[in-house]
């Protein structure tokens, strides 16, 4: 994964999905993720930090689309 900016490289939902699966590589499969639309990949990563991480949900997929 290569991230180049706090832009453009994170509004696939990749790279956010990838951060999870760094911290806590249980709670996301990067395989099924990779076959997700980039709607499906934007929530599955901010769901799964709020569920699993206790992190609040700030922005949603419709602000990075």
């Amino acid at each position: 994964m290569n991230v180049r900016d706090f832009t453009s490289s994170w509004r696939d939902g990749l790279a956010f999905n990838a951060l999870i699966h760094a911290l806590r590589p249980d709670i996301v499969d990067l395989r099924r993720v990779t076959r997700m639309d980039v709607r499906e990949r934007l929530e599955n990563a901010f769901n799964i930090a709020e569920q699993h991480l206790g992190i609040p949900r700030l922005i949603d997929a419709e602000g990075l689309l």
